[in-house]
Order: structure tokens, then sequence, then C-alpha cells
């Protein structure tokens, strides 16, 4: 199955159009639910693919006056979450890798990877979350979800060793289900 970022194979549109965007929507719903947003921060959706997760931020952000700020790699996949989300005012749409973005310092509440992390290539990964320490607000949350799987995702231990040594404080975390999700906070320094 061809996973390519901008030419993917039909078989993976239908995957996302009817499992993550149909079959799947409750997934995403029910975990945002789990991040328990007051609706007013600043959301940024690091590998935000088509917006399956994304439309379910853009809804609770909508109502209190926060903003979602999607970004990934795929010019294809952003401009199908831009078909997503048309409806939504309070959403952003950039593409590249993020060291590049050159986003603000402190800029976000919260920073949301869901399933994104594992295909950032190892070389780039500490590149990336030393990013994500940058444009963070102090105090500010970042929640991950990562598979477990045998040959999908990363292993824990590389998870939590990139996030320590970027200076992330881990809140809490739970493997369920072959899956790896947790909090971690930026403390202020």
């Amino acid at each position: 199955m061809n996973l390519g970022y901008e030419n993917p194979s039909l078989l993976y549109r239908l995957i996302d159009e009817f499992g993550n965007n149909r079959l799947f929507s409750s997934m995403y719903k029910n975990y945002i639910r789990t991040l328990n947003l007051k609706g007013n921060e600043k959301v940024l959706d690091f590998g935000s693919g088509s917006g399956a997760g994304s439309r379910h931020l853009a809804k609770i952000l909508k109502q209190c006056g926060g903003h979602l700020t999607c970004i990934d790699i795929s010019e294809y996949w952003i401009e199908k979450a831009k078909k997503r989300m048309k409806h939504y005012n309070n959403v952003d749409f950039l593409v590249g890798q993020l060291p590049e973005l050159k986003l603000r310092c402190k800029s976000f509440d919260v920073i949301y990877i869901f399933y994104a992390l594992h295909d950032v290539s190892k070389d780039l990964r500490n590149g990336i979350v030393s990013e994500f320490f940058r444009i963070l607000k102090n105090e500010g949350r970042l929640y991950i979800k990562e598979p477990q799987r045998e040959n999908d995702g990363m292993p824990i231990s590389e998870i939590i060793e990139l996030m320590k040594s970027n200076r992330f404080y881990k809140e809490n975390s739970i493997t369920d289900k072959g899956t790896y999700s947790a909090v971690y906070r930026k403390i202020s320094s």
C-alpha cells in the first residue's frame, strides 16, 4: 500500500475517507475530549494529515475563541484538511517541516500529536521536539498518542527520552490497546 505523502494510492485515500474520517471519527472525538480543552487555547496539530482529528479540535476551539494551526509536510493532505474544515474560520494550515516554518516562540498553549511522530525520520525527531519546546508557552501541554504495534510506531523509551532531553516533564501516560498516550508539560525556566 502506498502511503505516499503527495500521491497516496487509491486504497490509502479510501482508508482515509471511510476509515479515519467516518468509521474512526468517534475515536478521534473521544480522545480529544480527554484533553479537557477550555476552547480558548491556541493549539498546534502536528502532522494533521487530512484533518480527521483536526475538525473536532476546531469545533471545540471555535466555541470560545480558540485557534487551531494544522501543520503537515504534505500539500495533498493539507488541501484535504482545508476542504473538510472550510466552515471553520479559526484554523490556519501550514505545509512544511516544523523548524523551517519559523513559528513564534511561546505561541501555543497546546501541541496535539496523534499518530504522527513515528512518521518523522529518526534524524529529525530531536530537532522537532526541540522546536515543540520553543513554540510552546510556559506550562503548556503536549499531548501525544503513538501506536505501539510490531511494525508501526516508535518505542515508548525513545519518546520518553526525546521529551526528557528536551526538558519536558511527563505528567501522565498510559499504554493501552497498542497505543501509548501521554501528557507532557513545558516547565517554565
